[in-house]
């Protein structure tokens, strides 16, 4: 069978990830996120532009968004209206049929788990945000669900855990592993503002990719008007001072690392995870911890070295 038309919005750490894990070009739109009014017109015209060549069996993959836990309720408004307007372009776009569609949306463990109580958290878990960025994830998952109700189309909501790879942004004050790492290629000191026994779920992007890819493929068995929501983690938490012990056992020299103290009120000290929606995904999570931190360190000395 030819495979699907696909469509990855945003172009981050997780959108190469998810493009990489695809078998073929996905199809491509420039899109001025600077401006929201900008961004609508920019995503009505590629989305009519997609419905004339998706055919009969097509994904849309939202990977995008700048936010982050710190990033202003504002900025984060906005981005949740961006991504309402284009579901309700997506809704009315006569040119695709909605019953041979299927959307993913990028969530986050850390963002709507924040303040739940007993992990390891599951797909079952009350969700409880205690940043306007876990309530901006929180609402844009309630409006694919809605999505989902009001048409055939399938939905996917991924929660995902930590996310990192060699592609990822380091000035949006995300992506501690790349941090740490960073401070052994250049030398310079990085501070550390939370306790060294918080524990994440740390999830390689490429495999966080061929998760995605997989679960979309597994989308298309469910019934029409099917809203899934499930956790992509590595299922295997390590703590902060763990990853300081594994990161200088690697490199046989202590991180130039310092402690230092910082307002943690929003950051919760354990986010372990256990998925019990479509757990056999979940081998595709296959890249160690070390492995993750050897190939990352190479990327970036490479990056210093051949900028």
């Amino acid at each position: 069978m030819p495979a699907p038309r696909r469509w990855i919005v945003g172009r981050g750490l997780l959108g190469r990830s998810v493009d990489d894990a695809l078998p073929d070009a996905p199809f491509r739109a420039s899109v001025g996120w600077d401006d929201p009014e900008v961004a609508v017109d920019d995503l009505a015209s590629a989305l009519a532009t997609f419905a004339e060549q998706a055919g009969s069996d097509w994904e849309i993959h939202w990977c995008a968004g700048k936010g982050v836990t710190s990033t202003p309720a504002e900025a984060l408004r906005q981005e949740v209206e961006v991504f309402e307007r284009f579901l309700d372009l997506l809704l009315d776009q006569h040119g695709l049929d909605l019953a041979a569609g299927r959307l993913f949306l990028a969530s986050s463990v850390g963002g709507v788990y924040a303040g739940s109580p007993s992990p390891p958290f599951t797909e079952r878990t009350e969700p409880a945000p205690l940043t306007a960025y876990g309530e901006a994830k929180l609402e844009m998952e309630g409006l694919v669900a809605r999505a989902s109700a009001a048409s055939p189309l399938r939905t996917l909501v991924g929660r995902i855990t930590n996310l990192y790879g060699p592609a990822q942004d380091l000035s949006k004050g995300q992506g501690l592993i790349s941090v740490i790492v960073a401070s052994y290629v250049t030398g310079r000191p990085t501070s550390i503002y939370v306790p060294l026994d918080t524990l994440r779920d740390y999830l390689y992007a490429d495999d966080c990719g061929q998760m995605v890819a997989a679960a979309m493929r597994r989308l298309a068995e469910e019934p029409p008007g099917t809203c899934v929501t499930k956790i992509f983690g590595s299922m295997s938490p390590w703590s902060i001072g763990a990853i300081l012990g594994e990161t200088a056992r690697i490199r046989r020299v202590r991180a130039p690392i310092v402690s230092g103290q910082g307002a943690g009120g929003a950051q919760a000290l354990d986010l372990r995870v256990r998925s019990v929606v479509w757990p056999h995904l979940d081998g595709l999570a296959r890249t160690t911890l070390p492995e993750g931190l050897s190939a990352l360190y190479r990327a970036q000395l490479r990056s210093i070295m051949t900028p």
